[in-house]
């Protein structure tokens, strides 16, 4: 009998400033963008992906007896777009012009020495560090294609602030997670 995986992943949960600013924007494109809930918008730093019970109670002593200093974010307003799911998809062909209809609308988040730290000493010690991270904020999943230069002209906030937790979180469907851990950051 072949044992029961889930597809997990360690992120930061955002502070309220942020979500709600995040809301606000969520609230200036929605004929565009099915915004992402407020409770699930996080930072993801690394995937789990058909995680056993081993390897999420690995990911879960990790988590829990970590120590870091929490990393201020604050958005970039570099904007990027696509889909995990979508590129498992033969026919889905990615659009540098365009966000294609249930693509993820992506807001960059600035890449300091803290998170740097923290994501790096995480991903390691779980073996699933990947080339190429970007911290982002997903915005949420387009209702339609639009172009990309609408998407680089949102107007982005200004907020920085800390931080709250780092987290295990049990992906439940695309937009639907579910905290398994959590570590609050001093």
């Amino acid at each position: 009998m072949a044992s029961q995986t889930v597809n997990a992943f360690v992120s930061l949960r955002l502070p309220c400033e942020l979500v709600d600013s995040l809301v606000t924007v969520q609230g200036e494109h929605a004929d565009r963008v099915e915004p992402q809930r407020p409770d699930h918008m996080h930072i993801t730093l690394g995937f789990l992906h058909d995680a056993d019970a081993g390897t999420l109670a690995d990911a879960a002593a990790v988590l829990s007896g970590g120590h870091w200093t929490a990393p201020v974010l604050r958005l970039t307003g570099e904007v990027r777009h696509g889909s995990w799911r979508l590129q498992k998809d033969p026919a889905y062909r990615y659009d540098d012009q365009v966000v294609q209809k249930q693509e993820q609308v992506r807001l960059g988040i600035e890449r300091t020495p803290e998170l740097t730290t923290l994501s790096t000493q995480i991903t390691e010690r779980l073996g699933i560090a990947e080339d190429g991270f970007w911290p982002h904020v997903t915005l949420g999943l387009a209702r339609k294609d639009f172009p990309v230069g609408d998407a680089e002209a949102m107007s982005v906030p200004s907020v920085a602030k800390p931080a709250l937790s780092v987290e295990l979180q049990q992906e439940i469907t695309v937009s639907d997670f579910r905290v398994l851990v959590a570590n609050h950051l001093a």
